[in-house]
């Protein structure tokens, strides 16, 4: 029954959409979500600073994927991609890009590496969204990636934590501006077995003062292909990134307009797995 029920929401909610931008699409969830887009249709334009990354994501994916090497965090990369479109069109912007930025205390920290963290994780989507906007159709929707970080400082993430919460600020107040026309939301994709992650793990030391968590996530994250369908996120180790690209879909493509932008969803709440997601077996 609960699977029928998904269905018929599915389709109640389905949006159709001509394009899509997402990005950091050179690897963990940008590229599983530009992949997830892919096949649902959606020809999609993937942003990443290196150009072998995304070649491969191209590989992978197929003929709707287009790749796109520009760098968020700056005014020439932005300027890039809005040149990549042609005309207003439906369209899906995935600010997935981001930056862990300097990990450790503030006595290390450097207003150089504080600076370069906004850029990426503030500036970035916040001035591509305003160098896009003219060619997003009504109807559009901006997803913002958040993080638990946004609501909460972490020990040894000043950076990172103040950028997802400025974040989380701009998704609030472009989502009360453009009420009617562009939807924005946010979610928080949880913790997930990324380029990051493996960053917060392998080039710090026991300075770090939650590296503990990140690498006990790891040893209990089972070395097991990706799961066939959506699944709630495991409630010990890593998500994959797979997962997380499916959540972010039904998101994007089968919820209200008024409920995509009333929250900053979390992947862990259970109230509503059974909208996206298989039960646990």
């Amino acid at each position: 029954m609960k699977t029928l029920q998904r269905v018929l929401s599915m389709a109640a909610h389905a949006v159709a959409f001509e394009r899509a931008i997402v990005t950091g699409a050179g690897s963990g969830i940008g590229r599983a979500t530009a992949a997830a887009l892919c096949e649902r249709g959606i020809d999609v334009y993937g942003v990443g600073r290196r150009e072998d990354a995304l070649s491969e994501t191209a590989k992978r994916i197929g003929g709707r994927f287009q790749p796109v090497v520009a760098d968020v965090s700056t005014p020439e990369g932005r300027a890039s991609i809005a040149d990549r479109l042609d005309g207003a069109a439906r369209t899906v912007v995935i600010h997935n890009a981001g930056t862990a930025g300097p990990l450790g205390p503030l006595g290390a920290l450097t207003l150089e590496g504080f600076r370069a963290t906004m850029a990426t994780n503030v500036e970035g989507p916040l001035f591509l969204t305003k160098a896009l906007l003219p060619k997003l159709a009504t109807g559009s929707r901006v997803l913002h990636v958040s993080t638990g970080g946004a609501h909460q400082g972490f020990n040894g993430m000043l950076s990172y934590c103040a950028s997802k919460a400025a974040l989380r600020s701009v998704y609030e107040s472009l989502r009360d501006e453009h009420d009617g026309t562009v939807c924005f939301g946010s979610a928080q994709p949880g913790v997930v077995q990324t380029e990051m992650l493996q960053h917060l793990v392998e080039d710090t030391d026991d300075s770090f003062a939650i590296r503990g968590y990140f690498t006990g996530l790891q040893a209990a994250t089972p070395a097991a292909p990706v799961a066939p369908a959506a699944r709630p996120p495991p409630i010990e180790g890593l998500d994959a990134p797979e997962n997380v690209a499916r959540f972010f879909a039904f998101l994007l493509l089968e919820t209200a307009a008024d409920e995509f932008g009333a929250r900053d969803w979390d992947i862990r709440d259970p109230a509503h797995h059974d909208r996206w997601a298989l039960p646990r077996s």
